[in-house]
């Protein structure tokens, strides 16, 4: 509030639900979502009592008037989940994070950059696009600017030959006809006025960042009463970083005229950017179209549903390799070819029945990351391999319920993760990225909440770090990354379908040029 009330932004209504006995942030937002003189939603939030209730209230309202919100207490413990790799990546706060993604809200991590951008979101409308005209009478600040813009996926386009003509006429001859227009430091009202009237009459512009350095020969009162007047028309959002000696009386009144013609003003070109960034991710989360999940109806729901209430009746935590594979299979999930054997014999023959080459994976309830432990062979080309395998891994472990798992193995391809991890109160979360070993090395993954749709499957692969390596690199091949995308989808409704799963873990997911397959699989239940 005290932020607020430092930036002269104008507050409506203040509402704290405290503990919440009988009135829920929800019924906060709905009524703020119906106000008509609410231009935009401030959100503080520790947490969720219903976050489905939340979500559904705030995709709605979201879709009216922008809701900015940050959350409390990322850092707390507890919540990772040891057993999978997903759990483990999840951290503690992602569910919030995505939630706010879903619903379309701006999520901050600084209660500053949130009240800066609220003074924006109550002044200005919602650009129609991301690209950026830059008026400033000194060049620092409008390179720092530029830099930020960028950085928020703005652009800075070029100017028509019509725009530079006119400048050309109207500006000093000092002055760089260009994006950035520099009007230079001895630039007036009339100046400014005829650079901003440019912006909003090219098409390709969507929004103006003025860099409005005081300079004390200039009449400053004059260029703010010009940047009020066609701040006054609405037609595209400006921002403007006032950079000035407010000790001075005379630069106080150029700053009040500013503020009550309703121009959202920074001090620092950084913070004036970020600003206009958040404008233009609202913008893009407004427009964002995710579509509807997709439903697959060559799934076998009935026989999933036997395979987990036979384990849960069992009293055990973790699926067998039999049980995930085939339960894999079962929603159209594509898994290399697999056999369960006891011992020497039976995984030679196993092996022959596939192919040779194989890999042979120890399988117990009580090995949760077998390649650490030196429970997994790969590319084991013949028969004595195979007999070496077994034998090592018999001696390494004893646990009564050992068999081994005999695989077609898969040489080349991109290793990737797919994973699920169960979150209180709100369902699940599905899990994307580069896999294999290094997976909590790399971390390079990230989350959704389940259901996702087709879009939102895409945006997980195109979301990671390395996304490229994906697109293929001096003269590798690409992956097929719609094959990867149904992957995430059939494994989004088989965790709908089979809500008592708690984690599972598909590591790695081999990714070829026309193929993937789930090579590993690991799911508690």
């Amino acid at each position: 509030m005290q932020s607020l009330f430092d930036l002269n932004i104008g507050m409506r209504m203040y509402a704290s639900n405290g503990n919440a006995c009988d009135v829920s942030i929800p019924e906060v937002i709905r009524y703020y979502g119906e106000d008509e003189g609410t231009k935009a939603i401030i959100l503080y939030t520790e947490g969720f009592a219903d976050p489905r209730d939340f979500m559904e209230t705030a995709k709605i309202v979201a879709r009216k008037k922008p809701i900015l919100a940050m959350k409390a207490g990322r850092t707390e413990e507890g919540a990772k989940a040891a057993a999978s790799h997903t759990g483990s990546l999840a951290g503690a706060d992602i569910a919030t994070e995505l939630i706010f993604e879903k619903t379309g809200i701006l999520a901050f991590r600084d209660e500053e950059d949130m009240c800066k951008a609220a003074m924006v979101f109550a002044t200005q409308p919602i650009p129609k696009g991301n690209r950026v005209g830059i008026i400033t009478n000194t060049g620092g600040p409008a390179v720092i600017a530029t830099d930020e813009l960028v950085s928020a996926g703005l652009q800075i386009p070029a100017l028509s030959d019509r725009a530079k003509n006119i400048l050309k006429e109207t500006m000093l001859p000092e002055a760089t006809i260009s994006n950035p227009i520099d009007v230079v430091a001895t630039g007036g009202g009339q100046h400014f006025r005829s650079a901003m009237e440019v912006l909003l009459n090219e098409d390709q512009i969507d929004s103006i960042y003025i860099n409005f350095v005081s300079a004390p020969f200039t009449d400053t009162d004059e260029v703010a009463r010009q940047i009020v007047e066609v701040n006054k028309l609405k037609r595209k959002p400006i921002v403007c970083n006032f950079m000035t000696n407010m000790s001075l009386e005379r630069f106080q009144v150029t700053a009040k005229i500013l503020q009550d013609g309703g121009v959202p003003c920074y001090p620092f070109p950084t913070a004036a950017a970020k600003a206009l960034g958040a404008l233009y991710k609202y913008h893009k989360l407004k427009e964002r179209e995710i579509g509807l999940p997709v439903v697959f109806d060559d799934v076998d729901q009935i026989q999933a549903a036997a395979i987990i209430s036979e384990a849960k009746s069992s009293g055990k935590e973790f699926l067998t390799a039999a049980q995930c594979y085939y339960l894999l299979s079962l929603y159209g999930i594509p898994v290399p070819s697999w056999r369960i054997s006891n011992d020497v014999s039976t995984s030679i023959s196993a092996a022959y029945e596939i192919g040779y080459p194989v890999a042979i994976k120890a399988d117990s309830e009580t090995l949760v990351h077998k390649s650490d432990l030196g429970g997994v062979a790969i590319n084991l080309k013949n028969d004595d391999e195979v007999r070496n395998a077994v034998i090592g891994m018999k001696n390494k472990f004893n646990p009564p319920d050992l068999k081994f798992l005999v695989q077609k193995f898969l040489p080349g391809g991109k290793e990737l993760i797919a994973g699920i991890n169960a979150e209180r109160e709100l369902g699940h979360l599905i899990m994307f990225g580069m896999g294999g070993i290094y997976v909590e090395a790399l971390k390079d993954v990230n989350f959704k909440i389940v259901p996702i749709t087709e879009v939102e499957a895409g945006e997980m692969i195109t979301g990671i770090r390395m996304s490229k390596l994906l697109d293929g690199l001096r003269g590798e091949k690409p992956i097929d990354k719609n094959k990867v995308i149904e992957i995430l989808l059939r494994l989004s409704q088989l965790i709908q379908d089979n809500p008592d799963i708690k984690e599972m873990d598909l590591n790695p997911v081999i990714a070829f040029e026309n193929a993937a397959y789930v090579v590993d699989a690991r799911i508690k239940i």
